[in-house]
């Protein structure tokens, strides 16, 4: 009831502010001429939308984040904690009630007032290093949510030359119709198939059950290799996400995240300073992510190797290294095709190599991929080879049983014996949920395999009762670790028509820092999250986007944190992670190579995701612009790569599962996803993920 009426008063503050919003909107986006008019109201409609189809968390955080926008900020703080929360209570108090003023102010007052606002945060920025609520990031999330609102509209695609559907010499496996691919014979096959919780609830006698929990890298190709080890099981995959098809995929940025992110891709870490990007639909991540396939040779390998058996787990790793191929035959892994590698890629990759940094093509798994550079938004055209064109349909076709829209509560655990502190339980079934409200449903199986990625599954075993086999000891949740990466864009003289092509064609490899540089670029609509200047400025560098170029410096953590419960956090849970020093440092460095290989290659400016959107415009103020970069410059740090939660450990009290992935204590219960990998990989994670479940499902027993 009370949950119920806090949403009706959001909608309705909503909708009370929706001409303020709009007013906001094209302040902060810079207004505007032409084919890049700001539409204050178009950019509502669009938002409006957008709430309308995320889940009840994203939707209040979003109408507190408009509550909380910091219209007045003070013009220095006191020293005293007291002192300090009365001001900022008076100063929030204070813009809360602002909006109307904002609405009847002219132009020109609107945009003295974004420019004061913004500069009184960025001269406070590191007193908010430390803040529950900061409303730097808050702003900062309101703002990237409107530019993509913004970049989202067709005129101003028109004005950038940006065409979604360029046509090519060669035809992608949806056809020729490149705007309105139809459904491919896969998604023909995968909605046709798909059952429902109560269809597949009653474990049929006689009949050994396997229900996977999760359809990503992880949990698909658990559900394909038990299939293929057992053919006359039968097998369940749950998936909490929809099935959404080629056909049925979005151009635009924000309906897309609405649909296929957990939280819409803003599940922020507790302290608000790092964004977690996971996929949450039938194919999981594989569905959203680049198709970027390595396999860890050399040094790579040989690191992983040292560093989990420091750990004390001796793995087969001659079989674990074995299955990396064999899962690349089925995704058709290769190097990126040439013909649609940009120009903006080719223009960086001769940067690095003139600063000695060789680069190589990247391995990605394609068909006849034309190159829109919507990879993150699903593909249209069925030319990615993820999971949901692959081992899900192989599994479909074979007679396993695709479940989407099942949330999977928590498992129904019993507990056998208890000895000391130790314990020995199975699962029974698990309780579902239905995105149709319907009454739960309980799904009985003989073994479960929990592959719902590293956040999901800890939250799921947590919810269940399962905190760690040994008692008073809580291993579930971490050992968390990323790999992380922030964005570097470079303007440069010549048109580099970075739109036009795969998303990330090259990438250069810094091994002792455990660190790879790709090249990258998203469609117009995500290109708001690299840009953090407001107004005029924002304009400005909108307006010289086909000359920019995107790489993005992406690092295994050093630091861990972990998963834990929390009153704020999303469902009762929150990501308890932040950097360390070693890694704002290293950060820093890719970051700093990046700008210097731009700089070679003529670039004319240079700039990072900093809060105070400060640039630089010559290679010999890099090391001063970059210096000692960290948690109080606000830069948008993201992960689409969580690991750990769930580690492999030899010893119960250390880690969640065994060696064989089995979960300590538990006779019939497995774990397949990221969650189990004990020490962060640096390399792009889906075909590590994928080996470990294949690894992992070859070794679950067959007989009851």
């Amino acid at each position: 009831m009370f949950k119920e009426l806090l949403i009706d008063l959001a909608w309705l503050y909503w909708k009370i502010n929706r001409s303020f919003v709009a007013a906001f909107a094209e302040t902060i986006l810079g207004y505007g001429e032409g084919g890049f008019k700001v539409d204050g109201r178009q950019i509502v409609r669009r938002v409006e939308h957008f709430l309308h189809n995320v889940n009840t968390t994203v939707f209040l955080q979003f109408v507190a984040t408009v509550a909380l926008l910091p219209l007045y900020n003070a013009p220095s703080l006191p020293r005293s904690n007291l002192k300090r929360a009365f001001i900022r209570f008076w100063y929030g108090a204070k813009s809360f009630f602002a909006h109307a003023h904002f609405l009847l102010s002219s132009r020109k007052k609107r945009t003295e007032w974004v420019d004061t606002m913004f500069q009184r945060l960025i001269e406070e920025a590191p007193a908010q290093e430390d803040d529950k609520v900061k409303t730097i990031v808050t702003l900062t999330m309101l703002k990237t949510t409107l530019g993509m609102a913004y970049l989202d509209d067709e005129r101003v695609w028109r004005a950038l030359d940006y065409r979604p559907f360029t046509p090519r010499s060669f035809e992608p496996p949806s056809g020729p119709n490149l705007e309105h691919p139809p459904r491919t014979e896969a998604a023909h096959l995968l909605h046709n198939s798909r059952k429902s919780p109560r269809q597949i609830a009653a474990k049929p006698a006689r009949r050994l059950t396997y229900c996977v929990i999760g359809s990503g890298a992880g949990g698909a190709v658990a559900a394909r290799t038990l299939q293929q080890r057992d053919p006359e099981a039968r097998i369940i995959l749950l998936e909490s996400g929809p099935l959404v098809t080629n056909d049925q995929f979005e151009p635009h940025v924000l309906d897309s995240t609405a649909r296929l992110f957990m939280n819409a891709a803003g599940t922020l870490s507790e302290d608000q300073q790092f964004q977690f990007l996971q996929g949450r639909s039938v194919g999981g991540s594989t569905t959203v992510n680049n198709s970027v396939a390595f396999k860890p040779e050399g040094f790579w390998w040989e690191n992983l190797k040292a560093r989990w058996r420091a750990l004390g787990i001796e793995l087969d790793y001659d079989d674990l290294h074995a299955q990396y191929d064999e899962l690349a035959a089925r995704l058709n892994v290769g190097a990126v095709d040439d013909r649609v590698i940009t120009q903006g890629a080719r223009t960086v990759k001769a940067g690095f190599e003139k600063l000695g940094w060789p680069t190589s093509e990247v391995p990605s798994g394609f068909r006849n991929c034309i190159g829109c550079g919507r990879c993150n938004l699903g593909c249209q055209y069925d030319a990615k080879q993820s999971a949901l064109t692959t081992f899900i349909p192989d599994f479909v076709r074979d007679g396993g049983h695709l479940v989407p829209d099942a949330h999977v509560a928590g498992l129904e655990i019993q507990e056998r014996e208890s000895t000391g502190r130790s314990r020995r339980s199975r699962v029974n079934a698990v309780t579902v949920t239905t995105a149709d409200g319907g009454p739960p449903q309980r799904i009985e199986a003989d073994r479960f395999v929990l592959a719902a990625g590293a956040y999901a599954s800890s939250k799921v075993l947590w919810r269940s009762g399962y905190l760690g086999a040994v008692s008073g000891v809580r291993t579930v949740g971490k050992r968390l670790s990323v790999n992380a990466g922030s964005p570097v864009i470079g303007f440069f003289p010549e048109r580099q028509n970075a739109f036009l092509g795969q998303q990330i064609g090259y990438a250069v490899e810094v091994p002792e820092e455990r660190m790879i540089i790709e090249t990258a670029f998203v469609p117009p609509g995500a290109a708001s999250l690299g840009m953090t200047a407001w107004g005029a400025e924002f304009q400005r560098r909108l307006q010289r986007v086909n000359h920019a170029m995107f790489c993005v410096p992406v690092f295994a953590s050093l630091a861990y944190g972990q998963i834990k419960r929390s009153l704020l956090g999303d469902s009762g849970f929150a990501i308890d992670f932040t950097l360390g020093d070693e890694d704002w440092r290293r950060l820093e460095k890719g970051m700093n190579i990046t700008a210097r290989a731009m700089f070679a290659m003529g670039a004319t400016e240079v700039f990072i995701s900093r809060f105070d959107a400060r640039t630089v415009t010559r290679a010999e103020d890099v090391d001063d612009y970059l210096a000692g970069i960290g948690a109080s410059d606000f830069i948008t740090v993201q992960a689409a790569h969580i690991q750990g939660g769930n580690v492999i450990a030899h010893k119960p009290q250390l880690g969640v599962v065994d060696e064989n992935l089995k979960v300590h204590g538990m006779d019939n219960l497995w774990i397949c996803d990221a969650s189990v990998i004990p020490s962060p990989i640096t390399l792009n994670i889906a075909l590590t993920v994928m080996a470990i479940a294949r690894y992992g499902a070859l070794r679950i027993p067959q007989t009851p």
